[in-house]
C-alpha cells in the first residue's frame, strides 16, 4: 500500500484557512450566526478567498476543524454533519468550495471522541476515510484526543493513512501524532513521515505574543531532532494557524509570525475573519516574496543559527544557492535595537562567498545591494519584531 510519503501531495507546505482559533467551537447559530461553525461560514470564507486574492496568493484549502459533526453517527454508522448548521451536508459544501477553485479540509480524531466530545474515528477508520472521499474532501486533520493508549494512538494514525490512500482520492493527511507522544516518549519522526504529510509538534497557537514566542522557543530547542526530517511530502507543523489579522499581535509581532513560519517551512493556514481584515494584515498575509520563501521547492526547513542576548539569527537554505535570513528581536521594552553579524556566519560560510546581493523582504521590501564575504551586516529591529532578508 502507498504511504503518505508516496501520495504525491504536499510537495510544498500546504496553505489555506481554517476555523479553529478564531471561531473555536461556536455551535449556537441562533445567538451568533456570523460566528458559528456552519455551512454559511465556510461559504462566505470561500467567496472571500476566491474574490480577494487569497486563492491566487496560494491559499487553496478551506478547512473545517472540530465541532462540525452531529452528536451521533447515522444508522449506517457513518459520520454526519450537524443538520441544522450544515443543512446541505459536506458533499454540497465541498462542491461549492471546488467551484471556487479551492479545496476542502475536514477534521476527525484518532480516538473514540474528538477533543470537543463529538464522535471520533476509533474502530471506524476505513469507513470514515471512504466517507470523506465520497464527500470530495481534500485534506484530513486527524487529532489525537481520547485514545486509550500510545499503541492505539500509533495504530490509529497508521491505519487512517492507509485507509485514506485506499480510497483512491488525493487527501492530504495532517497528523497530531508527535504532540500526543511527546509527554511520554520521543517521537519517531522517520516513521511519522512515512504516514503523514504534516504533523503537529506543539500546543495550539493562541492569539498572543507569548504563544508565538513559546512556539519559536520550542522549535529552536528541538531543531536538531525535527529540522532534518522536513521536506517535500512531509512538514513539521508548529501549529499552522496564522493569527495575523486578529486581536492579540502588534504589527511587529505579526511580521514575526509571518517571517518565522516562512523560515520554518510551516504549513500556512490562516485563522482569522476574512470578512473583516485590515488592509495591512491582508497585504502581509499575501506578500508574494514571503510566500515564495515558505514555498521554496528545495523544501529545507530553517533553523536558529545564533542567539545573542535578545537577538536570534535564523537561516533557511533556498533553491538557487540563496538563503532566507531572519533577525528576531525578543526584547519587549525600549525601542529598536541594532544587531551586527558577519556574513561568514551564513550557510556554513558559503552563502556570501565571494559576494552576495541582499534584499530585505520584511517588514518592508527593499534592496540592500551587494556585499562581500567578509562584510558585516547591521540590522535594526523593533522590539518583538523581525527583519527578513533574502541573501
Amino acid at each position: 500500500a502507498a504511504l503518505a510519503l508516496d501520495n504525491g501531495l504536499a510537495r510544498t507546505p500546504p496553505m489555506g484557512w481554517l476555523h479553529w482559533e478564531r471561531f473555536l467551537c461556536g455551535t449556537d447559530c441562533a445567538a451568533d450566526p456570523r460566528r458559528c461553525v456552519s455551512e454559511q461560514l465556510f461559504v462566505e470564507m470561500a467567496d472571500r478567498m476566491a474574490a480577494e486574492g487569497w486563492r491566487d496568493a496560494g491559499y487553496e484549502f478551506i478547512c473545517i476543524d472540530d465541532c462540525w459533526m452531529a452528536p451521533t453517527r447515522d444508522k449506517q454508522g457513518r459520520l454526519q454533519a450537524d443538520p441544522k448548521r450544515f443543512p446541505g451536508g459536506i458533499r454540497k459544501l465541498a462542491d461549492y468550495v471546488h467551484s471556487k477553485g479551492l479545496k476542502l479540509g475536514i477534521y476527525s480524531d484518532v480516538g473514540n471522541k474528538t477533543c470537543a466530545g463529538f464522535p471520533g474515528s476509533y474502530n471506524h477508520y476505513d469507513l470514515d476515510a471512504q466517507t470523506f472521499a465520497s464527500w470530495g474532501v481534500d485534506l484530513l486533520k486527524f487529532d489525537g484526543c481520547n485514545s486509550d493508549s500510545l499503541e492505539l494512538l500509533a495504530e490509529g494514525y497508521r491505519h487512517m493513512s492507509l485507509a485514506l490512500n485506499k480510497t483512491g482520492r488525493s487527501i492530504v493527511y495532517s497528523c497530531e501524532w508527535p504532540f500526543y507522544l511527546r509527554p511520554v516518549q520521543q517521537p519517531n519522526y522517520t516513521e511519522i513521515k512515512q504516514y503523514c504529510n504534516h504533523w503537529r509538534n506543539f500546543y495550539d497557537v493562541y492569539d498572543s505574543w507569548s504563544s508565538i514566542k513559546s512556539i519559536l522557543d520550542w522549535t529552536a530547542l528541538h531543531q536538531d531532532t525535527i529540522v532534518k526530517i522536513a521536506g517535500p511530502g512531509g512538514w513539521n507543523d508548529p501549529d499552522m494557524a496564522l493569527v495575523i489579522g486578529n486581536f492579540g499581535l502588534s504589527w511587529d509581532q505579526s511580521v514575526t509570525q509571518m517571517a518565522m513560519w516562512a523560515i520554518m517551512a510551516a504549513p500556512l493556514f490562516m485563522s482569522n475573519d476574512l470578512r473583516h481584515i485590515s488592509p495591512e494584515a491582508k497585504c502581509l498575509l499575501q506578500n508574494k516574496e514571503v510566500i515564495a520563501i515558505n514555498q521554496d521547492p528545495l523544501g529545507k526547513q530553517g533553523y536558529q543559527l545564533a542567539k545573542d542576548k535578545n537577538f536570534q539569527l535564523w537561516e533557511r537554505p533556498l533553491s538557487g544557492r540563496a538563503y532566507a535570513v531572519a533577525v528576531l528581536n525578543h526584547q519587549e521594552i525600549g525601542g529598536p535595537q541594532n544587531f551586527t553579524f558577519s556574513l561568514t556566519f551564513l550557510g556554513n560560510g558559503l552563502a556570501c562567498n565571494p559576494a552576495c546581493s541582499i534584499r530585505q523582504v520584511l517588514p518592508a521590501s527593499r534592496d540592500w545591494g551587494i556585499y562581500s564575504w567578509i562584510s558585516s551586516l547591521s540590522v535594526e529591529v523593533n522590539p518583538t519584531g523581525t527583519v527578513l532578508l533574502k541573501v
